[in-house]
């Protein structure tokens, strides 16, 4: 077996939203208050990343842990990604799935697909209620350190995995697994980089791209 580790982007990959932060905004009617502002804060370099999500997650404070988790169960998969995600398993391959976003989809895909490690950051609750605080694991742009750990974990060198992502912040992966899938990319920069573009928004299509080139 060629490769033997596949590293998934979650948002906008596995699942048809972008941003589980700003997913939460919108379906609590929070979006067009001071959450759109403080992304455009972030993106114009006004605050550092920490600082974001820290402003995000304390409009959530006193908020019943369970009412987040519940607005993440209607969140669309990708079109066949649960099914053929599924079969790259039952192939021998190794999954695991990596998130600037929230826990919540992570949590469920974990479940629900079977995969082998998840990593994103996580919003702290205590007796079901969230403080407010935010535990940050992965930072924006920052995929790629926490890719030694993943190595390491599955006893795998670069050239053994593929990593399957959509935006810039996937880039770091692209360039340090050995093969590279964009899907249905919004970066030029990703789509340059990767070995292989993806533009039918159907899971098939990398299933049989993996299956290819894990034959060859």
């Amino acid at each position: 077996m060629r490769y033997k580790l596949i590293i998934f982007d979650i948002d906008g990959t596995i699942t048809t939203h972008i941003s589980s932060w700003r997913y939460i905004h919108e379906k609590l009617g929070l979006w067009q208050d001071r959450a759109f502002k403080y992304q455009e804060d972030f993106l114009a370099g006004k605050i550092d990343y920490r600082k974001f999500c820290e402003l995000d997650a304390a409009h959530w404070k006193g908020m019943d842990e369970s009412k987040i988790r519940n607005i993440f169960k209607n969140v669309r998969y990708s079109r066949n990604a649960k099914s053929y995600i599924k079969k790259l398993k039952a192939q021998g391959f190794k999954l695991a799935a990596v998130s600037t976003g929230l826990q919540y989809m992570p949590d469920r895909i974990k479940k629900e697909m079977n995969l082998d490690y998840t990593v994103s950051n996580r919003l702290v609750s205590r007796k079901g209620k969230l403080t407010g605080g935010v535990s940050i694991k992965l930072a924006h742009g920052a995929k790629h350190e926490v890719l030694a750990t993943i190595f390491k974990k599955f006893g795998v060198v670069p050239s053994e995995v593929i990593s399957v992502g959509d935006s810039e912040g996937d880039i770091p992966l692209a360039r340090e697994t050995g093969y590279s899938i964009a899907f249905n990319s919004t970066s030029k920069e990703l789509s340059r980089v990767a070995d292989y573009e993806c533009r039918t928004k159907d899971f098939k299509d990398i299933y049989r791209k993996i299956i290819e080139i894990n034959e060859k």
